[in-house]
């Protein structure tokens, strides 16, 4: 069934989203069909508009404040995250699976997108910019897809990005280009071409990707370049145009050596944390403790589950959570609601998390470690800065994490 068109003020939709559960903010209005499912812990933020005739809003979705999301299917999976002022005018289908987040003044307009799990769109980005209402609009996102602030994403002809692709702020993606200068009939033909990127692409700061372009899985692309024609998988690439600059041979640290780089990482979240003002130190065993209250260890390929359980009991009924550089299936049952396992190669997360286990997860990930993909991305404030952001109401954010 399609949205009532009898004349609304959006009154009788906001009611239905409050009598479905959800926690709705002074100003809301809401236009709905009959399919409208709310899980738990729902939050829409005042002020905000809501057009669809299919709404789906996961357990722990939250839609800040001023938003205004039109959508034919408008579907936000679990703590999935809309930061204020977000705008969405999609014909079809606007999907986004759990665990994304989409920032602050954020624009898209095309025929139907779909983001699988932990998409971030990064502060002022638009998906638009001339053509977008086209049959062909559509913009397909892998899982872990992280697009930097103010980028474009022109998508009048599909954009395909894959698994983990990611980039830097300002990436421009263009789908079509003409000129009433350069006509078709004196030999300058217009280009409107989609375009695909592989997985595990990384596109730096002011990447350019031109009509019709394909990037192969794992290449690189430096900041500034300007991509007009393919690439292929597993390069570094450059320049205007973009030309390979060599193939990309990596070497994954191996046992003692990759134990070490993670030692050292995690002697750089200790000072983090401290920088946070929270006690933070190591511990006699090799682990780290926070604030007495929470524990962390780097498990070798030699640690038993026994000497897992010695650990928990040592640390009492405070937060535990484990890092394991490789896949360690034996440990996962060990994990709860409060113990957490991070299996770094592979990305998997297993069990729950307290404040100290989502700031470690947000430092790996800014440290190429990302694991987990259920929810958004967030650390411990910064006294410094929360105290001094709390001095005014308005909404602010970075505009450069997740």
């Amino acid at each position: 069934m399609t949205i009532d068109q009898t004349p609304d003020d959006g009154s009788a939709g906001r009611r239905r989203l409050i009598e479905a559960g959800a926690t709705v903010g002074p100003g809301v209005r809401a236009w709905l069909g009959s399919n409208v499912l709310i899980g738990r812990d729902v939050t829409i933020g005042a002020g905000t508009v809501l057009a669809a005739d299919t709404l789906t809003l996961r357990d722990g979705v939250t839609i800040g404040e001023d938003c205004d999301l039109r959508a034919g299917t408008l579907f936000l999976g679990d703590a999935t995250e809309l930061q204020a002022s977000v705008t969405v005018l999609v014909a079809d289908a606007f999907e986004v699976e759990g665990g994304g987040r989409i920032e602050s003044g954020t624009h898209v307009t095309c025929r139907s997108f779909q983001a699988d799990r932990l998409l971030y769109l990064g502060q002022g980005t638009s998906v638009g910019y001339g053509g977008t209402t086209a049959s062909t609009s559509h913009v397909v996102l892998g899982a872990r897809v992280a697009i930097g602030p103010h980028s474009i994403l022109n998508a009048n002809h599909p954009i395909i990005l894959g698994d983990q692709v990611g980039s830097g702020s300002h990436l421009t993606i263009w789908t079509h280009g003409f000129h009433f200068g350069h006509r078709l009939l004196d030999g300058y033909p217009a280009t409107f071409a989609p375009v695909r990127v592989e997985r595990n692409v990384w596109l730096a700061y002011h990447a350019t990707v031109l009509p019709g372009v394909t990037i192969g899985a794992d290449t690189i692309v430096a900041a500034g370049s300007v991509v007009s024609r393919d690439l292929p998988a597993g390069v570094l690439a450059g320049g205007v145009p973009a030309a390979v600059k060599r193939t990309l041979e990596p070497r994954p640290p191996k046992d003692d050596e990759a134990h070490r780089r993670i030692d050292a990482l995690l002697d750089e979240w200790i000072a983090e944390l401290q920088w946070k003002g929270l006690s933070a130190e190591r511990t006699p065993d090799g682990g780290i403790d926070v604030e007495g209250r929470h524990r962390v260890l780097l498990v070798t390929e030699d640690t038993c589950l026994d000497a897992v359980h010695a650990h928990a009991h040592a640390a009492h009924r405070r937060g535990f959570h484990l890092l394991a550089v490789d896949d360690r299936p034996d440990l996962r049952p060990w994990t709860s609601r409060s113990r957490a396992l991070f299996e770094l190669r592979s990305g998997r997360l297993t069990g729950g998390l307290d404040e100290v286990g989502h700031d470690l997860r947000d430092f790996l990930r800014r440290n190429a470690l990302p694991c987990g993909d259920q929810l958004p991305f967030r650390s411990l404030p910064v006294e410094g800065f929360a105290r001094l952001a709390a001095l005014t109401s308005k909404p602010t954010t970075t505009g450069n994490g997740r």
